[in-house]
């Protein structure tokens, strides 16, 4: 069973400097590890079990399925995941919904401690990609692949939503209300300019929204061939504020 978002994904061309990037905006950053395909990151937890990953590349890696992503598209909010019990039960539910992703396989990182991470996840691919989710099994505890620190300068306890910018919002909703067994509800992003529908998965939320104005900032996102996660919203204790993509390598973010 999907049990919520496991974590999303942030490529960035500088780890460094995306650590002392998100560190300067209050958040607490751990390094991760490396994994044995050319790329290696940084992790943001948070107290409602959800994480960001911050995600760089040592190496040249065009087989990565994020590497075209970072070096042709721009990078920044390219993927999330979500956590689940079963996953061979639901990447069967993911393909009986027409969903092009692959089979599963094993994957894993070593931590800075020499820890060996291990987990089962899938690929999602075509213009699937970045619309739904992959997912994740561990087969190491959970609670290793997660950093232990959870509280932040900012008072980000969590993560509230994500929007995801399409075209064809019925689609790509249909799908995850068949696989989570949900009903979608009626959204608006009246700031991106755009309507579409909610979908709720374990205390978190994908709002999958298209434009509804013109020369809006949801169709600008749309028209520039940018990754298709177009911003991500925390829950936080402090201040509810808009962070300036220029100010997060390139993410647009919302704390309420």
């Amino acid at each position: 069973m999907i049990t919520g978002i496991d974590h999303i994904v942030i490529a960035v061309h500088s780890l460094d400097r995306a650590i002392a990037t998100y560190r300067g905006l209050g958040f607490s950053v751990v390094e991760g590890g490396r994994h044995p395909y050319g790329s290696y990151n940084a992790l943001i937890g948070f107290a409602d079990g959800s994480y960001i990953e911050l995600l760089s590349f040592y190496e040249d890696s065009p087989a990565h399925p994020w590497w075209s992503l970072l070096q042709e598209r721009g990078g920044g909010l390219i993927d999330f995941c979500l956590a689940t019990d079963d996953i061979r039960g639901d990447l069967e539910a993911l393909w009986a919904a027409g969903v092009d992703c692959g089979d599963l396989s094993e994957g894993g990182r070593a931590r800075p401690d020499g820890y060996q991470v291990r987990w089962m996840n899938n690929k999602v691919g075509g213009g699937w990609q970045g619309l739904i989710p992959f997912l994740i099994e561990d087969l190491t505890p959970r609670a290793e692949r997660l950093p232990a620190q959870r509280e932040h300068g900012n008072g980000i306890s969590g993560i509230h939503s994500i929007a995801l910018a399409t075209d064809d919002v019925a689609r790509y909703a249909a799908v995850m209300a068949a696989v989570l067994g949900v009903e979608g509800q009626p959204v608006a992003g009246p700031d991106a300019g755009g309507a579409g529908l909610r979908i709720e998965v374990g205390g978190h939320a994908l709002d999958y929204l298209a434009p509804n104005v013109v020369d809006s900032p949801l169709a600008a996102h749309l028209a520039g061939d940018r990754p298709a996660p177009y911003s991500i919203c925390f829950r936080t204790a402090g201040e509810a504020k808009r962070l300036d993509p220029a100010d997060t390598e390139g993410v647009r973010i919302e704390m309420y």
